[in-house]
């Protein structure tokens, strides 16, 4: 949102759930911060049914985060739930080299010459380590009724599709198996939709986590094997202690990521689309948004660089191919590569479509209305609109507004997608 982001002002029709991400260019003066975002979280908490959610995505820097939940809090959201933790492999290291930075100082090109810099050699400003995971804060429309029962049977608000956020298994050899002797037919307490033996379902894949994986980052070369090999006795919940089961689980093995996969998730809820659609977003199965699935849409937009606080302004492909021109004048004359021009969608942090489609399908139905105030370049209205949701979003930013618009032209509307709308 450039140095304008304090200027943000919109209104807002009814919404039933909020999707937005917290710009990791935001001033480092973090209470600014708080007086920017308390005011759009207390309208959209206005115009939110009770019991509805909000997923607000969040770089994990501390301050951030604890200033991100206190606004939410001070909006009247309720805040007392687990946050989401996305995990990829393709963030990229940004911290200060203090060595470098040493000599530079002192204007010294051979480190060698500097007996500060080799004392600090390996050393980095504060502490600022290579990016793997976002945050995504949760928060909800308080009830109206005095359960979460009450306000589910009211307007299906106060809850949170679960199940359709289950992780599947990968083939027949990651599914647990179970063998049980009992001498009394098994009751389950509560008889839980799918619930099985042994508290797992292989039929609807494991229950979501707090933590979502892109990428199988949390491979490290190891088969791991969950379950348990040997059998054990149990009581069961409201009979005697005779009363026993034996359980032997054979174990499931594989990387440890795929108890959150993401991509798994995905991979079966695409299973479900047309073929003809299948063939449209072939891409998506990726960690952080790919560059084909960010330009989809955008191919015709060109842009020249600045000194905006945005960066870029629009300009014809007359004006791009002679940038480009100029690109390689400088380089031949100076040997230095310039940039004076981009194409496509140019927002730094797109969000893949599929992260954002996993939260509306925990967090939404079918008839429900998704609201980002923050749409960037529109991948929460992508997902919603694919997901067959009605989709409201703002952006301040005329370009990113553009961007948007071009990448929803592109995107199917989708009736089914492999679970209840």
């Amino acid at each position: 949102m450039g140095k304008n982001w304090d200027t943000f002002t919109r209104k807002s029709p009814l919404k039933s759930q909020v999707v937005t991400w917290l710009r990791p260019s935001m001033k480092k003066d973090t209470r600014g911060m708080m007086e920017f975002f308390t005011p759009i979280w207390k309208e959209c908490l206005r115009i939110l049914k009770p019991g509805a959610f909000a997923f607000v995505i969040c770089i994990p820097r501390q301050d951030c985060l604890s200033r991100m939940i206190v606004s939410l809090e001070d909006a009247g959201f309720d805040v007392s739930f687990t946050s989401i933790y996305w995990v990829y492999a393709s963030g990229f290291p940004k911290a200060m080299n203090i060595s470098k930075m040493v000599d530079k100082k002192k204007a010294i090109i051979n480190k060698d010459d500097s007996k500060e810099a080799k004392a600090l050699d390996g050393s980095y400003a504060g502490f600022q380590p290579k990016p793997a995971l976002e945050v995504i804060l949760v928060a909800m429309k308080p009830l109206e009724t005095k359960t979460y029962i009450g306000q589910a049977l009211k307007n299906r608000k106060g809850i949170t599709w679960l199940d359709d956020g289950r992780i599947p298994y990968r083939g027949s050899n990651d599914i647990p198996n179970s063998i049980v002797k009992q001498t009394i037919p098994q009751k389950i307490y509560g008889g839980g939709k799918g619930l099985m033996r042994g508290g797992w379902s292989p039929k609807e894949g494991r229950f979501p986590a707090n933590i979502l994986v892109s990428d199988d980052v949390l491979n490290d070369g190891k088969n791991w094997k969950g379950g348990q090999n040997k059998s054990q006795a149990m009581s069961i919940f409201g009979n005697k202690m005779k009363e026993r089961k034996q359980i032997k689980r054979t174990s499931n093995s594989g990387s440890f990521s795929r108890y959150f996969s993401l991509n798994a998730w995905w991979e079966e809820k695409i299973k479900h689309l047309p073929e003809n659609v299948k063939k449209i977003f072939p891409f998506l199965i990726v960690s952080k948004a790919s560059k084909s699935e960010k330009n989809r849409g955008c191919e015709n937009l060109y842009w020249e660089k600045d000194n905006s606080d945005f960066g870029y302004h629009q300009v014809n492909k007359e004006r791009w191919e002679w940038l480009g021109q100029e690109e390689e004048r400088i380089f031949k004359k100076t040997k230095e590569r310039t940039s004076l021009k981009a194409q496509g969608n140019i927002h730094i942090t797109t969000k893949p479509i599929k992260l954002m489609s996993y939260l509306i399908t925990i967090g939404s139905r079918k008839g429900d209305i998704i609201l980002d105030p923050f749409a960037g370049s529109g991948t929460t209205l992508i997902a919603a609109k694919m997901l067959n949701r009605q989709y409201i979003g703002y952006e301040i930013n005329k370009e990113y507004y553009e961007i948007a618009k071009k990448r929803l032209q592109t995107t199917i509307y989708q009736k089914e997608f492999g679970f209840e709308a």
